[in-house]
């Protein structure tokens, strides 16, 4: 195949600009804000379990302190009643007796249960804590997501501009280049991971980077600047300047 120089220059700019749209496709695609904003979801999910079973521990926590205060209650008042019934002294001495024990037993009782009642008011207080640092931790890491959205959002568009930027550029660039030698460079481009034209520096091939014997390069440099020259190792079109 032949191919004028110009077109085969423009062959050479045409690798640049795809080559610059697959690097930039490529740092779209592994902007660290992808990595980080998974993680920071993950801690999210993480911590909305943890938050659901604390607050479930801080509402049975508080069915336990009712359920104290009721006893609480209860207690108090059949204390208050008796302490009534001994003041009106309408009983006999030894129905008073028995109020006055009744009501010893019930003090006792109280007692006991103001110090079970006082110990889950520590245990409400511990689970508020607990569920507050968690609501605050959880606040944090949205408001980490959403920052890194933004910052995503900003990467993005930079990076999609310059990709549109290239691509009008190729689009301008490909009709200024033979048909044949384009289509030529885009069947070795999808063997070739992308690269289908190289420079040929000194006697080695840019694309592949393997020099050539001096057999070869002679032949190379005979040939008519308008012949496409393949490389033998890579098979990417060579370009010689």
């Amino acid at each position: 195949m032949k191919a004028s120089v110009s077109d085969q220059n423009n062959l050479i700019e045409l690798q640049r600009i795809d080559t610059a749209i697959s690097s930039a496709q490529h740092r779209l695609k592994n902007l660290p804000e992808h990595e980080l904003i998974a993680a920071v979801k993950k801690r999210e999910e993480d911590s909305k379990v943890a938050l659901a079973a604390a607050e479930a521990e801080l509402a049975d926590v508080k069915i336990d302190l009712r359920r104290s205060e009721v006893e609480v209650e209860t207690v108090t008042d059949r204390i208050a009643k008796d302490e009534s019934r001994l003041s009106a002294g309408n009983a006999s001495p030894k129905e008073l007796e028995q109020i006055q024990h009744e009501i010893a037993t019930l003090q006792k009782r109280q007692s006991e249960l103001e110090d079970g009642e006082l110990e889950i008011m520590m245990r409400v207080d511990a689970a508020k804590a607990i569920v507050q640092t968690m609501q605050s931790d959880l606040t944090g890491l949205e408001q980490m997501e959403l920052e890194l959205n933004v910052r995503y959002e900003n990467a993005k568009s930079e990076i999609d501009r310059e990709i549109a930027l290239k691509k009008s550029e190729r689009t301008i660039l490909v009709p200024k280049i033979s048909s044949e030698l384009v289509n030529l460079y885009e069947k070795v481009c999808g063997q070739t991971g992308g690269v289908g034209a190289a420079l040929l520096l000194g006697n080695m091939c840019d694309g592949c980077r393997i020099q050539m014997n001096a057999i070869e390069l002679d032949r190379v440099r005979a040939m008519d600047l308008e012949e496409v020259v393949r490389c033998e190792e890579c098979r990417r079109i060579l370009v010689r300047i």
